[in-house]
């Protein structure tokens, strides 16, 4: 379970950012470390809601890839500021403070397009830091008393490209590689908008089926999102391949294939996959786009989803971004996001990207927060100039109809 991400220059992140996931102290209250279910970020097209989901699949991924996929003279794929001279030449930064078995642990590296110039992982028993490694550069390693294993054979199979957290995984450390597991496979989904994101989340469906674990429920999320579509199942096409196909609710329907449904029952399907694995297991599910495709009803429903302890007993979370600005209020009288579950991402004028929090605002208890974000009083809006554009329309060309 994360509790905070930190990053900095990934794509158009230039300076640290970071995303808290543990509930904002209420007035009066002491800090609190409550983790949080859900975190909604907001803003305007192009101000790099999907970078900030981005930079934690990139860090996954190279947790997950680094030591076993990249080459090893390759450097580091890493995707800096580009904006600026200075992206390439700085290090690229990741941290993340996560609950894994119950204790709190704080990992993160540092990367240049070379080597890795920094790696290190602390616990916190009884709320004192206990390092567990640090690395000071590519070679350089110290490690802490309470890490047992095989420590220093993995130091010398890491090579200056790769993570030690990755190196010791594949070596199949006690402790390490069931934080690895917990940062990687099980760790982080990463679902985007899009047909060939779409095609690829079907297919987890698809497997879904095919292994009939959860089949029930995945028709049971179909029939109370109201589509008109009974039941899904998996027929035989020929030459061992197999297709989706959904009954609708009248008898004498025929049944249709996925690319026959409309964009709104694809795109609800796409995600059950995906939802319903990291309900079952824990982890974090990345969503980028959430409300593509979806009424506001439904995609409420999924971020409630999370947020119910009855159904969402491992602790699981959603990270979504969104243009869907009713999800900022409230629908059917219950609030959906709460202040501190509530993030916005802006530009400045170089092109790098900043991320908030709504808790950050002294908002009142009864302060409409969809309206507030519409007219601009929390930032992360687009400025359109209605003028300018009466402008254009006046100067441009008349052509006879």
């Amino acid at each position: 379970m994360l509790l905070r991400f930190r990053v900095a220059n990934h794509r158009s992140i230039r300076g640290e950012q970071t995303l808290s996931l543990t509930a904002a102290p209420r007035r009066g209250e002491a800090k609190r470390t409550q983790p949080l279910q859900v975190a909604g970020i907001y803003g305007a097209n192009a101000s790099g809601k999907s970078n900030v989901l981005d930079s934690l699949r990139w860090m996954s991924d190279a947790i997950r890839l680094s030591h076993t996929h990249w080459k090893p003279t390759g450097g580091v794929p890493r995707r800096p500021f580009k904006l600026s001279p200075a992206g390439r030449e700085t290090p690229s930064f990741f941290e993340v403070d996560f609950l894994h078995e119950g204790v709190r642990y704080s990992y993160g590296f540092e990367v240049d397009d070379e080597v890795v110039l920094g790696e290190w992982l602390n616990t916190f028993p009884r709320g004192r830091v206990r390092k567990l490694f640090d690395r000071g550069g590519p070679t350089d390693f110290t490690f802490g008393r309470g890490l047992a294993g095989e420590t220093q054979r993995i130091r010398k199979l890491t090579r200056p490209n790769s993570l030690y957290l990755s190196c010791a995984a594949s070596n199949n450390h006690p402790l390490l590689s069931g934080l690895y597991e917990r940062l990687t496979s099980s760790g982080a989904y990463f679902i985007q908008h899009g047909e060939l994101h779409e095609r690829f989340r079907l297919d987890v469906v698809k497997h879904i089926l095919d292994a009939e674990y959860a089949t029930d429920d995945i028709n049971e999320l179909l029939r109370i999102a109201d589509l008109g579509v009974e039941r899904m199942e998996l027929v035989e096409t020929g030459a061992q391949e197999k297709k989706v196909v959904l009954r609708r609710r009248m008898e004498d329907a025929p049944p249709l294939s996925l690319e026959e449904e409309s964009a709104g029952t694809r795109a609800w399907l796409s995600l059950l996959g995906h939802t319903l694995s990291i309900l079952y297991i824990g982890g974090t599910l990345l969503a980028d786009e959430i409300d593509s495709s979806l009424h506001p009803l439904l995609s409420s429903t999924l971020i409630r989803m999370f947020k119910d302890h009855d159904i969402n007993r491992h602790g699981a979370q959603l990270i979504f971004s969104s243009h869907d600005t009713t999800l900022l209020g409230s629908l059917l009288n219950e609030e959906i996001l709460a202040r501190d579950e509530v993030w916005f991402t802006e530009k400045d004028d170089s092109g790098a990207t900043s991320l908030y929090s709504l808790a950050e605002f002294h908002t009142r208890r009864d302060e409409n927060i969809e309206r507030g974000y519409l007219q601009g009083r929390y930032g992360a809006v687009p400025y359109l100039n209605f003028e300018s554009i009466r402008e254009i329309f006046k100067k441009g060309p008349v052509l006879k109809p």
